[in-house]
């Protein structure tokens, strides 16, 4: 099974329990701190991804990382998937469970990469672009900031991405006058 298929099982188990108890956003919120700390601690990660380190040890790690901080559901939710040998597919779960809780909240992700950081007219205008081409009333931007790119903008969106970087422009003509 792929890693976005297992991820998609695990995360709408999670999503209906959270859904059906009225605790998914505070679910979302015990995911993001999950994914915070593990993007935070090259160890902890380690940690999930070691296949050496027995499950019963992963479950005390976690127990006393997040034990009385984030929801019973989410604890007992890790802790299966630990007991199952899933652990190493959490970002995968996390990823999927955020597509689910958007969608339900009508909310589009899009992850915007600029030269210099994003001033907040132009994260208006794609705000505004993003809400009319997907719908939905509710945008998410993730900025990211990358030097490399020279000027101008990435933005991926919907399994599409739109460069209109200086890079991507400079590379298009570097093409166009090799090919002559």
């Amino acid at each position: 099974m792929s890693a976005e298929k297992l991820g998609t099982r695990y995360a709408k188990s999670l999503f209906l329990e959270a859904t059906e108890k009225a605790v998914l956003d505070k679910v979302f919120a015990d995911l993001n701190l999950l994914q915070n700390t593990l993007n935070a601690s090259k160890d902890l990660r380690a940690v999930f991804n070691s296949p050496v380190i027995k499950s019963y040890k992963k479950e005390a790690i976690t127990k006393q990382i997040f034990s009385g901080k984030i929801n019973p559901i989410t604890e007992n939710f890790l802790q299966v998937v630990i007991q199952q040998g899933r652990d190493a597919f959490l970002k995968d779960i996390i990823v999927a469970f955020t597509k689910m809780y958007n969608e339900k909240n009508g909310i589009s992700e899009v992850n915007v990469t600029t030269a210099i950081p994003l001033d907040a007219a132009s994260e208006q205008k794609i705000a505004d672009f993003i809400k009319a081409t997907s719908g939905n009333p509710n945008v998410k931007i993730n900025k990211k900031v990358d030097a490399a790119i020279a000027g101008g903008f990435i933005v991926d969106f919907g399994g599409k991405i739109y460069d209109n970087s200086v890079r991507y422009k400079l590379n298009k003509i570097k093409k166009e006058i090799s090919l002559n």
